[in-house]
């Protein structure tokens, strides 16, 4: 019976560590996300390069936006 129970805090204790090595300070590097003022709003019309908010121009193809 006390054999059970070590078995068992050792199961559990192994699943915390192995579990613990996921977790990320930084949770956006870890899901694959950029930082807000690094995305991409919406690719370009013309040739879907990813462009920017306050971009006025594409940087690829070099269309103007509005």
């Amino acid at each position: 019976m006390l054999e059970m129970a070590f078995a068992a805090v050792l199961v559990t204790v192994a699943l915390v560590a192995i579990g613990g090595r996921s977790v990320a300070s930084d949770k956006s590097v870890l899901l694959g996300f950029t930082p807000l003022e690094e995305t991409s709003d919406l690719p370009c019309p013309w040739c879907s390069a990813s462009t920017r908010e306050m971009d006025d121009h594409c940087s690829s193809c070099g269309q103007p936006f509005g």
